[in-house]
Parts: structure tokens; C-alpha cells; sequence
């Protein structure tokens, strides 16, 4: 789904954000790898292209110690969205999100000029100058990487390897919801990536809370035939519930995962299947609410903010898990341990 009109995709892209107004590049809030990745090559771009600029705010901590990693030894200069000025001038482009959703932070009332995202569409979005939405891509970072390769720029390290380790990241080294495009676009970007920059983002140290995070999350994880359930309570970041709810997908036997957190009064659900013919997004979005939960077939995430109706975490999280395992049709039967 594109509105780019009979430019060319990087030429009407520029055009729209070729304006006198400050430009701000908005990732999703929490950003991931892939979101990092994607805002800073637009950044990359607009500076070669447009000789523009820009500032990548974010919503959220970059929490994850992968990701804080790339921040570091990929130089992903980032602002606290708090402290970006929002107004009428502003130049805002959206990446890996898409305006309306819950899970970025643009102000309400401020239309985009631009939007990228590899998400099924959520909204006509006809105030968009620049809108291009690929579903059938396995990240965003695959789409920029079209744009890098199309305009024919010089290949800068550390965008090449911020982009390829986005591409890595949000399908599994190519191994989840992969099409050709993305492993075009990671062939394109390998001979171009800073290989010891690479390693030290993918094998980031951690602290030990870390290892007793993981130990809580696998001692009350609950079994429900081909379900695995784990409620953590509270985490040290939100991608965290994403992290447990990728490793309990690995259980045998097991075909949906899913975990379920809270920080900072919002309740965060992470939903993950192997079954190839499911749909976790629309799973996920009949669970919390459309309007709060997003995703694609094997994959989705979703967040509630914690309060509403005087609910206390743990009754939220009940909640969600009893409709989860309606939607699912799964017997809500007591659950078996996973250890013990």
C-alpha cells in the first residue's frame, strides 16, 4: 500500500520532506532493533539527499541490551520525545508505526508527512504526503534499504550494519516471515557491515538481573495444552515480555507463547505461534482491543495501561489470559506447570 503518486518511491519521499520546517524521525516507543535502524537511515538519508538535519526522538528506553548496544557502537544519536518541539512546521516521519496506534508518541492533532512501516494498515491515513506500508515485508529495515539502494548513495558502515542487524533482528536471522526482499536486502547490506561492531551488538553483555528475570518467567510459566503462558509481573524494560515470550515459543509441543508484563502502569503482552497459518495479530487484537494490540501472522504485541476500571495488574493479566485462551479456544482448565 503506497501513495507516492508517478514520482518514483526515494523522489517522492524527498519531496516530502524537503520543507522549512525542523525534521523529527518517530520510531515506534521501546524502539527495537529495526525501528532504530530504519530512523537512522532516514536521517542518513535526508543528510546526503536533502543536505536536511534531523532528529530521531524516542518514546520509551531503549531497554534491551542488544539494543542499547547498537545505540552505542552504531552512533543512533536519540532525543527523549519529551524535549522535541511538535507543531505545525514540523516535518514528522513515522517509522515502523503508524499514526493512531498506541504504541508511538505522536502528539495528538500533528498529521505526518511521512509513513513507513511494515505493518498491515490500520487507517486510510489521506493526510500523508508520503505513505508507503509493505505487510508483506518482514521488516521495515528492508524497505529503507531499498531506498539506500535505489538512490544509489554511498554505503555508509554503520547504517549498512545498523540495518542489516535490524533485518536480523525482526525475522529471526531470516528464519520468521522472511520474503526475498528481505533477504535481497541482507545479501545488498552483509559486505558493507562493520563484522566486530556486528558481534558485539549480538553477543551484548547483561546484568544479572537479566538471568533472574528469565528464572521467574520460566517458573511461573503455565501450560494450557498447546499454549504456554507466563505472567511476570514487572520487568526492568518493556522488551523484556518480547524476549520471554520468543523463548518459550521454543518449548516442544508448544505452539502459541505468550507473556504477559507490566512497567510504568502499562501492561505489555507479547503473543507468539509457530502455526503458519494463524494469525497472532488478529488474535491478539480480539484479546486487548484492536486499538491496542498490532502484529502479523507468527508474531504481535499489544499494551493496556494498567488502572483503567480499577483493575490491579494482576486481575488485568488474568483477564487478558482468560480471553486469550477463549480466542484461542483452549479449555481454561488449570494450567500445568512448566518446572517443578
Amino acid at each position: 500500500m503506497a501513495s507516492n503518486g508517478d514520482k518514483g518511491v526515494v523522489p517522492a519521499l524527498l519531496c516530502a520532506l524537503d520543507g522549512p520546517g525542523p525534521l523529527v524521525i518517530l520510531p515506534h516507543d521501546n524502539p527495537d532493533p529495526d525501528a532504530l535502524a530504519s530512523a537512522a537511515a532516514i536521517k542518513y538519508l535526508a543528510k546526503v539527499l536533502l543536505g536536511k538535519d534531523a532528529t530521531i526522538a524516542q518514546g520509551g528506553i531503549v531497554g534491551r541490551a542488544e539494543n542499547r548496544a547498537m545505540v552505542k557502537y552504531l552512533n543512533i544519536d536519540l532525543a527523549p520525545v519529551s524535549g522535541v518541539p511538535f507543531d505545525r512546521d514540523t516535518l514528522v516521519v513515522l517509522v515502523d508505526t503508524q499514526p493512531g496506534r498506541p504504541n508511538n508518541s505522536l502528539p495528538e492533532g500533528i498529521c505526518p508527512q511521512a509513513v513507513i512501516d511494515h505493518h498491515p494498515p490500520y487507517e486510510n491515513y489521506n493526510g500523508v504526503r508520503f505513505l508507503d506500508l509493505r505487510e508483506d515485508y518482514g521488516a521495515t529495515s528492508t524497505i529503507v534499504t531499498e531506498y539506500l539502494r535505489d538512490s544509489r548513495v554511498e554505503i555508509e558502515s554503520k547504517i549498512a550494519t545498523a540495518l542489516f542487524y535490524g533485518i536480523a533482528a525482526e525475522t529471526q536471522d531470516l528464519g520468521r516471515e522472511s520474503t526475498p526482499a528481505d533477504i535481497a536486502a541482507s545479501q545488498f547490506l552483509y559486505p558493507y557491515t562493520n563484522k566486530r561492531r556486528l558481534a558485539k551488538i549480538e553477543n551484548a553483555r547483561v546484568p544479572r538481573i537479566y538471568f533472574k528475570a528469565f528464572r521467574d518467567a520460566i517458573e511461573k510459566a503455565q501450560i494450557y495444552g498447546p499454549v504456554v503462558i507466563s505472567v511476570i509481573g514487572e520487568v526492568q524494560y518493556p522488551d523484556m515480555v518480547a524476549e520471554v515470550a520468543d523463548f518459550l515459543l521454543r518449548l516442544e509441543d508448544v505452539q502459541w507463547s505468550c507473556a504477559i508484563g507490566c512497567y510504568d502502569r502499562q501492561l505489555y503482552v507479547s503473543l507468539r505461534t509457530s502455526d503458519r497459518d494463524a494469525n497472532a495479530g488478529e488474535v491478539l487484537r480480539k484479546t486487548v482491543g484492536a486499538k491496542s494490540a498490532g502484529g502479523h501472522d507468527t508474531m504481535a504485541g499489544g499494551r493496556v495501561t494498567v488502572g483503567e476500571e480499577g483493575l490491579a495488574f494482576e486481575k488485568a493479566a488474568v483477564r487478558v489470559k482468560d480471553r486469550l485462551l477463549k480466542t484461542l479456544g483452549v479449555e481454561e482448565t488449570t494450567g500445568a506447570t512448566l518446572v517443578g
